[in-house]
């Protein structure tokens, strides 16, 4: 795995988070799929990590809507997907976001409280 060095942080979660997402542009055109059900392993405020049994297109650029709560915030991301590998079940995606950066605060934020809210082993 490389290191990132202009990211401050990943944060792994020890049980993924559920998501759901929909591909919302292809190539330049706006689409609008039905959403599919997936799973963050990781995030940061420049991308995650996404789990789905899904195999996304990736001959054309796309951009895919995130949506997902942390604690008891609902968030939703815009992300483009970078790499694809396959698992076990489906498919790793690393996904790029493409928010704004008070959407990447609020992500720094939500994580934060999520951190000091879970009880250390």
């Amino acid at each position: 795995m490389r290191y990132n060095r202009s990211e401050s942080f990943r944060f792994v979660f020890s049980d993924p988070i559920q998501a759901t997402f929909s591909i919302v542009e292809k190539a330049g055109e706006e689409i609008n799929t039905k959403p599919g059900d997936a799973v963050i392993m990781d995030i940061s405020p420049s991308g995650l990590k996404l789990i789905s049994h899904l195999e996304l297109p990736m001959e054309e650029p796309i951009i895919l809507n995130i949506a997902f709560r942390i604690r008891d915030e609902e968030l939703e991301l815009k992300g483009e997907p970078m790499w694809k590998k396959p698992t076990g079940s489906g498919y790793q995606y690393g996904i790029r976001s493409l928010n704004d950066q008070i959407l990447k605060n609020r992500i720094v934020k939500e994580l934060k409280e999520y951190a000091q809210s879970k009880p250390k082993n």
